[in-house]
């Protein structure tokens, strides 16, 4: 079966679209990957587009082209011929159009900050997407002709063999739906829990025991320091020490408490809070300031930026409490069972709040919730709406939320009315609000009233980076253009970037891999901008913005020592 010359030109306009701006710049690697996907999707389309013409249209259209042509046709010798110069005008058409993408790239770095690839590592794309594309196009060749054995395999003599081919190809789509709905992702989620379970045991060798007992696995904790994996050994030996942080800020300071329960700590997420709770009283949490649950990611993490935060913020008087609900990375876990992520979430938050809501109201902590990236999963998991974030918490902060989030998605599509989907408001912002970024929080800080509505009460606050594909990412961009690429963009999108169908999903969906690994402030990456978000949450009046400039410079020295936020090969969102 040759390539199909309906399918080339398709699939060349998609693999040159996919070139086009998308949310960050792409290394040759994955912007390969989404261009081959891209083609390979569009020489489908122009397969489909051919058998329509053939079975329904060319009858109708044949006897005009006759009479038109005088019923003149080109020589079979030449269309080989001609097979072979589309393919070739397609090779050099790509080349051409990948100047014009190493600009598109170039325009995008400036805008976040961050590195472009030159002309010649971007012609990597080419053989890259080519053979993707080749590879796809000859699975589907064995598939159509597995489809066509199948056909004539049907019983029935005297049936048409059209039926007996309709018959098969439901047969393939009906198993191709079961194997991906229900075999790979049991699969993927087994074959995983197997490597990702032995990674959880593997301890950083450059980390220590914490030596007071005001953190989990140290002395007197009920958790042995290595049952709490590998994310929760980090976040407990991780952060600076009270001595540590009065010769950083010379201020008194507290004992910060971090307490954390790892998976060996108990069988269900029902034992694994009640653990939490337990380490919370045995640290005498009650007494301090301010408690922050902190939902983690798929493997456990917490990001540590965040933690010494809110620990800078209030000089140490402050507890936080943590628990891992998987071994998993988050990508893996997103796919496999996002339920799982909301229960988990839904049992440490309800178990702290209990233990918290039996404490004098006069003299207990502030409680928070703090959450990133599957962390906000989680954490929505723990309300059912505003009232119950109200009646529960002082404060919410949830950073780079998946599109997926129900709350999330709730707030946004009651958008006030004129407001953007990149930056929207929600009832005039008297509860929940959304920010792009530092600049924008730090005028709440300085005026919570600005925009012209009081932020009082439970204050929760998103952080949405325009470039943040996982806040953007969703199965509807296949089809459906959505609201943020018909506005005008935020802060650090491309305004190049446009809408296509199939095309730009597989665009956002290549993004993801590099969502982490961009400036500060960009993508995923929100670095020192929960800070602001913190301080915003929090409503202490004590912050002016002078204020929260010095903690950002105390931030950055305390994380110095402490190792990369995010760490190159491994999950953290």
């Amino acid at each position: 079966m040759e390539p199909s010359p309906w399918g080339l030109v398709v699939g060349a306009l998609m693999f040159a679209l996919s070139l086009t701006p998308s949310l960050l710049t792409r290394d040759w690697l994955f912007q390969g990957v989404a261009a081959g996907l891209s083609a390979a999707t569009g020489h489908l389309i122009g397969v489909l587009l051919q058998w329509v013409w053939v079975l329904w249209i060319r009858d109708l259209v044949e006897p005009l082209a006759t009479l038109l042509t005088r019923g003149r046709s080109l020589p079979a010798r030449w269309r080989p011929r001609l097979r072979i110069a589309l393919i070739a005008v397609i090779v050099v058409a790509l080349l051409v159009w990948i100047l014009f993408a190493v600009r598109w790239q170039q325009e995008i770095a400036d805008i976040m900050g961050d590195e472009a690839y030159s002309a010649g590592e971007f012609l990597k794309v080419l053989p890259v997407g080519l053979l993707l594309w080749v590879g796809i196009y000859l699975v589907g060749k064995v598939v159509v002709r597995g489809t066509v054995l199948l056909a004539r395999a049907v019983p029935g003599q005297h049936t048409r063999y059209g039926l007996k081919l309709l018959v098969s190809w439901a047969v393939v789509g009906l198993v191709t739906v079961f194997v991906a709905d229900q075999v790979l992702p049991g699969t993927i989620l087994r074959v995983s829990e197997r490597i990702f379970s032995v990674r959880d045991q593997e301890i950083r060798e450059d980390l220590v025991r914490p030596h007071v007992s005001e953190r989990s696995g140290g002395p007197g904790s009920l958790n042995e320091w290595e049952d709490l994996g590998a994310y929760g050994t980090r976040f407990t030996a991780l952060g600076l020490y009270k001595d540590q942080l009065e010769e950083l800020t010379g201020r008194d300071s507290e004992e910060p408490i971090r307490v954390y329960s790892g998976l060996s700590n108990g069988d269900t997420d029902r034992e694994r809070a009640l653990n939490v709770v337990d380490e919370l009283e045995r640290t005498n949490a009650q007494d301090r300031q301010a408690l922050m649950i902190a939902p983690t990611t798929g493997t456990g993490w917490v990001n540590p930026t965040a933690a010494q935060a809110f620990e800078l913020m209030f000089d140490g008087d402050t507890a936080i409490a943590a628990d891992q609900y998987s071994y998993l990375p988050s990508a893996i876990q997103f796919i496999t069972d996002r339920n799982r992520v909301r229960e988990a979430g839904k049992e440490l938050i309800s178990t702290v709040a209990e233990w918290w809501n039996r404490l004098p109201e006069d003299n207990r902590p502030k409680l928070y919730v703090y959450g990133e990236s599957l962390g906000t999963t989680a954490g929505e998991g723990g309300f059912s709406g505003i009232r119950d974030i109200a009646s529960t918490v002082d404060g919410v902060l949830w950073l780079g939320p998946p599109n997926s989030n129900e709350l999330w998605r709730d707030f946004v599509s009651r958008r006030d009315p004129g407001t953007r989907e990149v930056d929207p408001e929600y009832s005039g912002g008297m509860m929940v609000r959304f920010a792009e970024n530092s600049e924008q929080i730090q005028k709440w800080i300085e005026d919570p009233e600005d925009g012209g509505t009081p932020w009082g009460g439970s204050r929760v606050l998103y952080v949405q980076h325009p470039s943040d594909p996982v806040v953007w990412w969703s199965p509807n961009l296949l089809f459906r253009e959505p609201d943020w690429l018909k506005e005008p963009p935020g802060f650090d999108r491309s305004p190049t970037m446009r809408w296509m169908p199939i095309v730009t999903f597989w665009q956002v969906t290549l993004d993801l891999p590099r969502a982490g690994n961009v400036p500060n402030g960009h993508g995923h990456n929100y670095g020192t901008s929960v800070l602001d978000g913190l301080v915003a949450v929090a409503g202490e009046d004590r912050f002016s913005v002078e204020d929260v400039e010095k903690l950002r410079g105390e931030l950055d020295v305390a994380m110095e020592n402490q190792g990369p936020e995010k760490e190159v090969g491994v999950d953290n969102g």
